[in-house]
């Protein structure tokens, strides 16, 4: 399984390459059932692999000076704040079993549902999206709703440790009025700072193996080398589509293998 798991890592990075995100959805799943990491400690593990491929991919945009830092400041700002106090004082205060509903629940399985529900949501979002947008770098906005998009955002990748590319890019599409290309080189910034910044606020860093961390961040890293290069010969748009089927059956699979299964 361990083999497996690392050719998916290799996958994450590609699609970081290829479309500026949606990479990190699978990678709580890839170390939850490949690697045997529990959901709480695999969104930390997430974090950090996210923050380290985001800033990588985001570099060639910061030196071509794709991105709106006003509009970073206004999305990313909220968010963070909301993903650090998830990490910090959120998730260490659910406890182990609760009730919900009248049903009592553990708190891995809790967090294995909502991160399902949130691949299927997306994974329907990348099948539906618009081929074709128009570019809008300056384009009128409505500031707050922009802000408070932010803060729902950091709410949801504090849970789900994962990056929320699948989210920001058609926030900023939609409330901040960008292109798509637009939208991903500003997203890709800031999934790496939240992300660094949120796995700095988890309250278990200490538990971590960092030997793995960087094994699995540095294969990674080498699907986002091949990622790169498709890149140039690719069109990501046709293939996103592609991507967000395989999102939707992992994340029936997902729901399966926790209320079924288990």
């Amino acid at each position: 399984m361990e083999i497996i798991g690392l050719i998916l890592t290799i996958v994450i990075g590609l699609l970081v390459a290829l479309f500026g995100g949606g990479g990190s959805i699978l990678t709580v799943p890839v170390l939850v059932y490949l690697f045997a990491v529990p959901a709480t400690l695999a969104t930390t593990y997430s974090l950090a692999l996210v923050s380290i491929t985001s800033l990588i991919a985001a570099t060639p945009h910061v030196l071509q000076k794709r991105l709106s830092f006003k509009k970073i400041l206004q999305f990313g700002i909220p968010s963070l704040v909301a993903l650090y106090s998830v990490r910090s004082y959120l998730l260490p205060s659910i406890p182990e079993t609760f009730e919900l509903f009248g049903f009592e629940i553990e708190k891995n399985l809790f967090m294995m549902l909502f991160f399902s529900v949130l691949m299927l949501a997306s994974g329907f979002f990348m099948i539906k999206q618009k081929k074709n947008n128009p570019d809008c770098f300056d384009c009128p906005y409505n500031h707050f709703v922009l802000m408070i998009a932010g803060l729902f955002e950091g709410l949801i990748t504090g849970i789900v440790g994962a990056g929320g590319g699948f989210i920001i890019v058609p926030v900023l599409m939609i409330f901040g009025k960008l292109s798509l290309k637009q939208a991903v080189a500003n997203s890709l910034f800031i999934i790496g700072v939240k992300s660094f910044i949120g796995f700095l606020g988890s309250h278990d860093i200490a538990t971590l193996n960092f030997i793995f961390l960087a094994k699995i961040i540095a294969i990674a890293l080498v699907g986002m080398y091949f990622g790169i290069k498709l890149n140039k010969k690719l069109d990501a748009k046709q293939l996103k589509p592609i991507f967000g089927y395989f999102v939707v059956i992992m994340g029936f699979i997902i729901l399966i293998k926790e209320l079924l299964i288990n």
